[in-house]
């Protein structure tokens, strides 16, 4: 029996999986194993979405099962991988571990965050990567509603009403723009909170907002955050990030609590000690059929791999667009392998377009030659993005969560998560004795 083993649940992976399930689907002597550390898939365009409170977060998470009849699903953390002995060193949960052997392997396990570029920022700073990012962003912005509400410190009232985001791409742009809905939105129930004392910056370190797509579009973007209580520093970046401020590269120091960085991202940790060919990034090296550099039976994809451009200048970029497609090449040369058949297929693949979310039923969409913006870009955006819903079940769920939101009041309850202790808020105001509350004696101490 060929046993095909899959890392990582994300995009590249699951597409994969599902392509050599419909391959091999009545075929018993090949087995299909889908190791992933959850038993869901990631939404990720949805997540500033659940972070902002438009949608459910369980609605953004389609489980892995639901996309596989063949191939089985294992969740489980991966430890090491072997390549001389082909296999792959599981984390099997309480201690327990576990080894599987393969004939085929692809890995997709992604990518991680990246803090390194600001001093502080892995201890102070929130992504915005995964289910638990957004979750985090959203208790955390009501939080600091809530503490605001309840003192009279301007210090303290301008740390905690002050939000930092770094980066200027897809989740630099969507993510402060679900924030700043969030955040208006919830203020109809703090009215000891004036909207003119929210603050959020955004610092996308480059010259542009969202380089993917057309200049004229990024400047769209600008306009209209600028119009809003959105202030862009284009070309400004964040160095360092404390507790309580986050510093600029032209040296200016911005008081906040809450500093959300998407300003890069790095190959899975897993890898690091992984005895296969890399680039200076450490990400894997594959040749144009997604085969590991001098290792035919393994593949990778996705935010891990330097998957190189037909013409040989360059990669192609870590976008969930591509991943899909390179899921499905892989599964179907990884099904050429099995049936030694030895003509393989090169992934080539031009991007059908680019589309981001600003908030308040605006949007920016660059569709080939087609550019749009505002409300029309902001339906092309949600259509776009319920078709490609795995099935109508989840299309039914979103579409409800966006026309319950279109009318229902921001929901500020906030919901209950395990979050690291490196992010628990301290709420000490900046004087030595804590301000009063509305309708507190002056030497009252606040919560913390």
């Amino acid at each position: 029996m060929k046993r095909i083993v899959i890392l990582g649940g994300g995009f590249g992976g699951v597409a994969a999986a599902a392509y050599l399930d419909r391959a091999f689907r009545h075929d018993t002597a090949v087995e299909i194993v889908v190791i992933s550390d959850t038993n869901f898939m990631v939404y990720t365009p949805m997540l500033a979405e659940v972070a902002g409170g438009t949608i459910e977060p369980r609605h953004a998470v389609p489980p892995i099962r639901s996309f596989l009849k063949k191939a089985h699903f294992r969740e489980a953390g991966v430890l090491a991988i072997d390549p001389k002995n082909r296999t792959v060193q599981l984390d099997l949960g309480n201690g327990a571990r576990g080894q599987l052997s393969y004939d085929y392997l692809l890995i997709a396990l992604g990518a991680v965050t990246n803090f390194a570029h600001a001093t502080g920022a892995a201890e102070h700073c929130t992504g915005l990567k995964d289910l638990f990012d957004a979750f985090f962003i959203r208790n955390r912005a009501l939080t600091m509603l809530e503490r605001a509400e309840t003192t009279n410190d301007p210090q303290l009232r301008r740390e905690l009403l002050t939000f930092v985001v770094a980066g200027g791409g897809y989740s630099g742009v969507e993510g402060i723009a679900a924030l700043e809905d969030l955040l208006h939105g919830a203020l109809r129930f703090y009215p000891g909170i004036r909207p003119s004392e929210l603050r959020l910056i955004l610092a996308p370190h480059g010259p542009r907002l969202l380089e993917e797509i057309d200049p004229r579009l990024g400047e769209y973007v600008v306009e209209k955050f600028q119009r809003r209580t959105i202030d862009v520093r284009l070309g400004v970046g964040i160095t360092a990030v404390t507790e309580r401020s986050a510093t600029l590269t032209t040296g200016e120091v911005i008081p906040s609590r809450t500093v959300i960085w998407t300003a890069g991202i790095k190959v899975n940790p897993v890898l690091h000690g992984v005895t296969l060919p890399k680039n200076k990034h450490g990400a894997l090296t594959v040749n144009g059929y997604l085969q590991v550099t001098d290792h035919p039976t393994i593949f990778a994809l996705g935010d891990c791999t330097a998957v190189p451009l037909p013409e040989g200048q360059g990669f192609y970029a870590p976008t969930a667009q591509n991943a899909i497609r390179e899921g499905a090449v892989v599964g179907k040369n990884i099904a050429r392998l099995v049936r030694n058949k030895s003509r393989l297929q090169t992934f080539t693949y031009k991007p059908i377009g680019s589309m981001a979310s600003l908030g308040q039923r605006q949007a920016v969409a660059q569709l080939g030659g087609l550019r749009l913006s505002g409300l029309p870009a902001w339906f092309a955006w949600r259509g776009a993005y319920l078709a490609k819903l795995p099935n109508w079940s989840d299309r039914i769920r979103i579409g409800l969560d966006w026309i319950t939101d279109l009318f229902a009041p921001v929901d500020i309850v906030q919901i209950p998560v395990d979050r690291r202790s490196r992010l628990t808020p301290s709420f000490t105001p900046s004087s030595p004795l804590a301000a009063s509350a509305p309708g507190t004696g002056s030497g009252e101490k606040q919560p913390s």
